[in-house]
C-alpha cells in the first residue's frame, strides 16, 4: 500500500518518528545550542525524550518533543485508518501495539493520543500495548506458533528476534506446573546491534546461530530441558516454506535471494540439542509480537498488531474457537 511514493508504512516507523523530530529540532531558534544538544537525532537517548514530556512549557526539548507526537501521531492514525478499510482488517475491535517506539512514558504517551484519535472514527476501537516487553515479546509469541509436539519435548526453547537494527535470542521458559497453566518467561536473553557494525549476511547468520549456542549452554548451566526447537523472526514476507519471500531490505545482504534459505543456514550450524537436531523455524517478527498477546485476545473475534521499530509492522487475526493446534496451551 502506497501513499505516493513511498509505502505507507513508511509513514508510521520508528524511522519515520526520528525523521520528524529532526524537523522539529530545526524549527526551534536556539542561542547556544539546538534542542537536545549537538548529538545526532538517531543517537538521541529514549530517556532524554522521555524527559523532554516532563520539561516546564516553553522548554526547546518540551515544543519540539510535543510537535513531534502530535505530527507523529497523525501519520500513524492515518495509517491505520488506511488499514482497517482493507478486507484482512474489517472488522477489527484491538489493536495491540508494539515495537521500541511503544516503550516506556513515550510509548504510553503516543498511544494514549493515538487511541483518542482513532475513536473519533471508530469509536468501538480499543487500543493497548503489548503486555510483553517489545525485547521480550518476539520471543515468547513463539510458544504459541511452534509445533505443539515440538515444545512438548522440553521445559523451554530458544527464540530469536531479528530486527532492523538489533537481534535477539533467549530461552524461553514453560512452567508446566498446573497452578501456572504454562506460564511463559524469558529465563536469559542478549542482544547485539547489527547496525553497529560492519557485517555481511554471512557474518550475521554466524551470529545468529553462536546466539542459539549460548543460550544452549546456559540453558544447561540453568538444568533448563530445552525442546529441540529453535523459532526465528524477521521482517518481511515469509513463504509458507519458511523462506523469506521480500521485505529484508533493513538486513545486510540480499535475504529474500533464490536459494537462500535461513532456517536451513542456521540449523546446518547448530549442535543437536538434546541429543536431537533441532527444528528451526522462520514467522514474520511482528505476527510473533502479536501472538505473545494470544492469551489476552481470546474475548475479541478480531483483532490486529503493529509493531513500530526501524519499520512498521502488521497483521490482523481472527480467533476461531476450538482452532488453536499450536503452541503451549489454548491459554
Amino acid at each position: 500500500m502506497r501513499q505516493g511514493e513511498a509505502f505507507i508504512g513508511d509513514l508510521a516507523s520508528g524511522s519515520e518518528f526520528r525523521r520528524i523530530l529532526s524537523r522539529e529540532r530545526k524549527k526551534v531558534p536556539a542561542e547556544d545550542e539546538p534542542p537536545f544538544g549537538w548529538q545526532r537525532t538517531k543517537d538521541i537517548d529514549g530517556n532524554d525524550l522521555e524527559a523532554a514530556l516532563t520539561a516546564r512549557d516553553g522548554e526547546a526539548e518540551a515544543v519540539v518533543i510535543e510537535r513531534a507526537l502530535d505530527a507523529f501521531t497523525d501519520h500513524f492514525a492515518s495509517v491505520l485508518l488506511r488499514f482497517l478499510v482493507t478486507d484482512s482488517w474489517k472488522g477489527t475491535r484491538r489493536i495491540v501495539c508494539g515495537g521500541g517506539l511503544m516503550e516506556g512514558e513515550l510509548g504510553a504517551e503516543l498511544l494514549r493520543r493515538a487511541d483518542e484519535r482513532m475513536r473519533r472514527h471508530h469509536p468501538d476501537l480499543e487500543m493497548r500495548r503489548l503486555h510483553h516487553p517489545p525485547d521480550v515479546a518476539g520471543m515468547v509469541g513463539w510458544a504459541y506458533a511452534a509445533p505443539r509436539d515440538a515444545l512438548a519435548q522440553g521445559d523451554g526453547f530458544v527464540a530469536v528476534d531479528i530486527g532492523g537494527t538489533n537481534v535477539r535470542w533467549g530461552i524461553v521458559r514453560i512452567d508446566r506446573t498446573p497452578a501456572e497453566r504454562d506460564r511463559l518467561t524469558v529465563a536469559h536473553h542478549e542482544k547485539w546491534c547489527h547496525a553497529d557494525e560492519d557485517v555481511d549476511r554471512e557474518h550475521m547468520v554466524g551470529r545468529i546461530a553462536d546466539g542459539v549456542g549460548s543460550m544452549r549452554a546456559l540453558a544447561a548451566a540453568d538444568g533448563i530441558r530445552l525442546a529441540p526447537f529453535v523459532g526465528l523472526s524477521c521482517p518481511g514476507v515469509i513463504r509458507p516454506e519458511g523462506r523469506l519471500e521480500s521485505g529484508g531490505q533493513n538486513l545486510p545482504g540480499d535475504w529474500s535471494e533464490s536459494g537462500f534459505d535461513l532456517p536451513h543456514e542456521v540449523a546446518a550450524r547448530l549442535e543437536p540439542i538434546e541429543a536431537r537436531e533441532p527444528l528451526v523455524m522462520l514467522h514474520n517478527d511482528a505476527v510473533i509480537q502479536a501472538l505473545s498477546d494470544v492469551p489476552r485476545m481470546r474475548d475479541v473475534e478480531r483483532w490486529a498488531a503493529v509493531t513500530l521499530g526501524t519499520g512498521l509492522g502488521n497483521c490482523s487475526f481472527r480467533n476461531v474457537p476450538g482452532d488453536l493446534k499450536s503452541g503451549v496451551a489454548d491459554a
